[in-house]
C-alpha cells in the first residue's frame, strides 16, 4: 500500500448525511488516499485486503466484516454540501460505485462525478490517517474532520457558521426520532465528541448556542490548534517543535532572548497573546512581532532597559508603540517601490529593443521570400532620400546595401511595416500585449 499519512478530502465529502459508522468512514477515508494520486486517470483502483486491514487495525482474518464495510459504502448516499460551505454546488451520489475483492485484491470505484470532484476540490481539508483510527465514536470523526475543513492553517484558528439543529442532526446521521430531546443530543453527539477530540487531537473546541426562547436553534463551533504533530504519528516521537522547525520571527524571538516555552506559547496563541484591545491581524502578526524586536533593540542600544526578555514579553502583550519602526517600514517601502518602478521601465525599454529586433528579423525574411519588395521598399527610400546609396553606389547588389547601412536598414524596414501592415500583425499585437500589460504596472506604481 502507499505510504499515505493523510487524504486530501473534499468539503462536500466531509459535509455529507453521515448514515455511515466509524468504521466505514475510515475505511472510506483510506480508500480515498489510496485511489487520490490515480483519480484524473484511472476509474478503478485496486488495494491489498492485507493492507486495508492492517490499516484499519484489523487483527482478525475473517474477511466478512470487511465486506460487509465495503458493501455498505455502494449503499451510502453521499449528498453534497449539508450546510452550503460551497454555495454553487449540490449534489449526490453514493460513496463507492462498485466494489469486488478476488486474490486477496480489493478493486472499487467511484462514480465518475464524484471522481472528477474528489481529484480537484476547491474547498478540501487535510485529514489524518493515523490519527482518525484514534476515534472510538463516528460522531467525533465526523466533527474533527468538520473542524479541520474550517480550520485556518495560516493562523491556527477557525469557526464553523451556526448549523442550524435540523442540519446538524443531518449532518451527524441522526434519524428523525433519536434524541428528541435536545440535552441529549448535546451530550451524545456534541459534549462527548468534543471532550475525545480535545483529549486526542491537537484540536481545541469550544461550541455556542443560538436560541430562540428557550430553544437551541442552532450551533457553532470555534476551533484551535493547539499542538503541531510534526514529529510523527500521535504518540510516537516528539509533539513539539523544536526551535529550528518554527517560522523564521519565532525563531528571532529566541535569538532575542526569550525562553522556547514562552515563544511557543506566543506561537500557539497567535493575536490572543496579545491582552490589549489593539491587536494586530493575525496576517499582520509577524511583521507586529518584528516592531517589538525592533523595539528591544532600539532600547538596549540606549542602555534604557532592564530585564530584556520582561519588556520584549510585555511589549507583545501591551502593544509598545514604536514610531521609528513604521517610519523605517515606510522608507523600505518606498525604497522597494522605486526599485521595482526602475526595473519595470527597464524591462520595458528591453522589451522596445527586442521588438525592434523582431521586426527587422521579420522584414529580412519577407525580402528573402520576396526580393521584389526590397527593390520596393529601397526604390521609395533613396528616391527620397539619394545619400543613402553611399558609398556603395548604385551598382552595389541592393541586399548588400541593405544590411551594410544602418540608415537605409531602418527607412526599409519602416517603409515595409508602414505599406505592408498585414505581415506584421501578430508581432505587433503580442508586442502591443506585453506593453499595456507593463505600462499598467508602472502606473499602479507611479
Amino acid at each position: 500500500m502507499k505510504n499515505k499519512k493523510e487524504v486530501i478530502k473534499h468539503s462536500a465529502a466531509i459535509q455529507v448525511e453521515n448514515r455511515v459508522g466509524l468504521l466505514e468512514r475510515r475505511a472510506w477515508n483510506w480508500l480515498l488516499a489510496n485511489a487520490y494520486d490515480e483519480l484524473p486517470t484511472a476509474e478503478t483502483h485496486s488495494i491489498a485486503v492485507s493492507d486495508l486491514m492492517k490499516a484499519l487495525g484489523y487483527a482478525s482474518r475473517n474477511h466478512a466484516h470487511l465486506r460487509e464495510t465495503l458493501k455498505a459504502l455502494t449503499g451510502s448516499v453521499l449528498e453534497w454540501n449539508v450546510i452550503r460551505k460551497d454555495k454553487e454546488v449540490w449534489g449526490a451520489t453514493t460513496l463507492l460505485a462498485e466494489v469486488e475483492i478476488e486474490d486477496g485484491i480489493c478493486t472499487y470505484a467511484f462514480g465518475p462525478m464524484l471522481r472528477k470532484r474528489l481529484y480537484n476540490p476547491k474547498m478540501y481539508a487535510r485529514i489524518s490517517l493515523s490519527l482518525q483510527n484514534q476515534f472510538q465514536s463516528k460522531h467525533a470523526l465526523a466533527l474533527y474532520e468538520l473542524f479541520v475543513d474550517y480550520l485556518h492553517e495560516d493562523n491556527r484558528h477557525g469557526e464553523t457558521p451556526f448549523i442550524f439543529i435540523l442540519d446538524f442532526r443531518k449532518l451527524m446521521g441522526i434519524p428523525e426520532g433519536m434524541y428528541p430531546e435536545f440535552k441529549k443530543l448535546s451530550k451524545w453527539v456534541i459534549k462527548d465528541p468534543l471532550t475525545e477530540i480535545n483529549k486526542v487531537t491537537d484540536l481545541t473546541v469550544t461550541v455556542e448556542y443560538k436560541k430562540e426562547g428557550k430553544a437551541v436553534v442552532a450551533v457553532k463551533f470555534r476551533i484551535r490548534r493547539t499542538l503541531q504533530l510534526l514529529k510523527g504519528d500521535l504518540g510516537q516521537g516528539e509533539l513539539f517543535l523544536e526551535p529550528e522547525e518554527l517560522p523564521a520571527v519565532f525563531q528571532e524571538l529566541i535569538t532575542a532572548g526569550l525562553s522556547r516555552d514562552d515563544v511557543l506559547d506566543i506561537w500557539q496563541q497567535g493575536v490572543d497573546y496579545v491582552e490589549v484591545r489593539d491587536k494586530p491581524t493575525p496576517e499582520a502578526f509577524e511583521l507586529y512581532l518584528r516592531e517589538k524586536i525592533d523595539l528591544l533593540k532600539r532600547r538596549q542600544a540606549s542602555g534604557k532597559i532592564g530585564s530584556s526578555t520582561g519588556f520584549l514579553l510585555d511589549a507583545i502583550r501591551k502593544n509598545y508603540h514604536n514610531l521609528e519602526f513604521a517610519e523605517k517600514q515606510k522608507a523600505q517601502a518606498q525604497q522597494a517601490k522605486a526599485h521595482e518602478l526602475e526595473a519595470l521601465q527597464q524591462q520595458r525599454r528591453q522589451l522596445e529593443h527586442a521588438h525592434s529586433d523582431a521586426l527587422h528579423e521579420h522584414c529580412c525574411a519577407i525580402i528573402a521570400v520576396s526580393p521584389a519588395l526590397l527593390e520596393e521598399a529601397a526604390e521609395a527610400v533613396m528616391n527620397k532620400y539619394p545619400m543613402l546609396q553611399q558609398p556603395y553606389g548604385p551598382d552595389a547588389p541592393l541586399e548588400k546595401r541593405y544590411q551594410a547601412r544602418a540608415a537605409l536598414t531602418g527607412m526599409v524596414d519602416k517603409f515595409l511595416i508602414e505599406h505592408y501592415p498585414e505581415h506584421f500583425q501578430a508581432l505587433t499585437a503580442a508586442h502591443d500585449t506585453q506593453v499595456a500589460a507593463l505600462d499598467a504596472q508602472i502606473a499602479a506604481l507611479g
